[in-house]
């Protein structure tokens, strides 16, 4: 057992559930002089104020290791739903092209994009991409991300796809973050492949083997313009779901094809990105019960791109989740404190919806609501300690870092020992 305690603001989401619509996001528990009690299976056996915890504690049948957390304010632990983070190679020269003005889709044709990170890929190892990938998974956690998705799909083979997955599983049994592994095989069409060829590729070779190897938690498919379509999406995503995974989407960004109505039929998980949805997306993401709308704004910042609608979203009554999309290409950052600030000043969300989006909601997009996300009773450990003066100033301190210790199933895995 361990005793967090002289932690002088916890800020935390409340429920088991997703929070959902603008009055839901934005309620958020404040406690001053607080104090959190874990036990040995890294669970919040009390939170609270001190003097709450100090009754418990005072049951507990042996002293607990008493940890002072020195005045500092504590957050749940980001949980980053959307994630490219393994990969190899860099593509700064992409990010060069756009800024004189070139398109995602120009640079697409031109040999870049995803296919370039594919080339990258292609031929490594699994060992080989977990140790390229390492430092983004580290430093993911040391700005305060505890549980971050992982997607294949730079590999485009059942080989490479699985070399993804692989590398990805093997930095969450080698670091302390806790990764959920996503299988994104139509990501892309390959060189020298048709799109019908590829996508009876993905059904019958790419997916049996993920599955047979309990590679991937998750499926998800690109249902956008110039990608995949709809009639695709949905054959893939039903076989993914027949065979035992779990749906997510890449839904509505550069063009609206209706994937957000899509996702939402098909009960998916997520629909992400979400920069061109309809009014009608909208409408089927506030009345969905289960898919959460997952938006990636340092993605439209990125690619000079506005922002998804996210006031329109959550007054509609969706459930918003943030997310970095970190990725070599159009999103190259794995800071969750940014992210919540492009929330707070792109996308018009309040601070205490950003925080939702970024713990609770970003949980109900895994499927981890009940355990993950926020700071109650029987929920996971996963805390992190600030050195700022309140909520507010989390995303107002602009592009860095406010982290003193991440603490993830009770113990801290990074930053300083207290």
């Amino acid at each position: 057992m361990k005793f967090y305690h002289n932690i002088s603001k916890l800020y935390t989401p409340i429920g088991f559930t997703r929070a959902k619509g603008a009055l839901a996001m934005g309620q958020i528990r404040e406690i001053t002089n607080a104090a959190i009690l874990t036990d040995d299976d890294g669970l919040i056996e009390a939170v609270g104020t001190y003097a709450e915890v100090a009754v418990k504690l005072a049951a507990a049948p042996w002293s607990p290791d008493a940890i002072n957390c020195r005045g500092l304010v504590a957050l749940p632990g980001f949980v980053d739903s959307h994630t490219h983070a393994v990969f190899m190679g860099e593509r700064s020269m992409e990010f060069g092209l756009r800024a004189e003005g070139r398109s995602y889709q120009e640079i697409a044709q031109a040999g870049g994009g995803i296919r370039s990170s594919v080339e990258q890929v292609r031929g490594a190892t699994a060992e080989q991409i977990a140790d390229y990938s390492r430092k983004y998974i580290l430093s993911a956690l040391k700005l305060g991300t505890t549980t971050l998705e992982v997607k294949s799909g730079y590999g485009l083979t059942a080989e490479s796809e699985l070399a993804l997955l692989q590398a990805a599983a093997q930095l969450g049994r080698e670091t302390p973050m806790e990764i959920h592994t996503t299988f994104l095989g139509a990501h892309a069409v390959p060189k020298g492949v048709t799109q019908a060829d590829y996508v009876h590729q993905v059904i019958h070779d790419q997916l049996p083997k993920v599955v047979k190897q309990n590679a991937a938690a998750f499926c998800d498919v690109f249902c956008d313009e110039g990608y995949f379509t709809n009639q695709e999406t949905r054959e893939i995503l039903l076989a993914a779901e027949n065979s035992g995974l779990k749906l997510r989407m890449h839904a509505d960004e550069l063009a609206d094809t209706g994937g957000a109505s899509l996702a939402v039929e098909l009960r998916a998980y997520s629909a992400d990105h979400l920069l061109k949805v309809s009014d009608a997306g909208i409408q089927a993401l506030a009345a969905s019960d289960r898919t959460i709308a997952t938006l990636l704004p340092t993605t439209a910042l990125s690619l000079r791109a506005p922002y998804a609608p996210a006031r329109s979203l959550i007054d509609a009554g969706a459930a918003v989740a943030i997310a970095t999309d970190c990725n070599p290409g159009s999103s190259m950052t794995e800071n969750m404190q940014f992210v919540m600030t492009l929330a707070v000043i792109g996308m018009q969300m309040s601070v205490q919806e950003a925080l939702t989006a970024a713990t609770l909601n970003g949980s109900a997009a895994l499927g981890l609501e009940r355990t993950h996300g926020t700071l109650e009773l029987g929920k996971r450990a996963d805390f992190v300690l600030y050195d700022i003066p309140s909520l507010a100033y989390l995303p107002y301190h602009i592009a860095v870092s406010d982290v003193i210790s991440v603490i993830k199933n009770g113990m801290i895995v990074s930053g300083e020992q207290l």
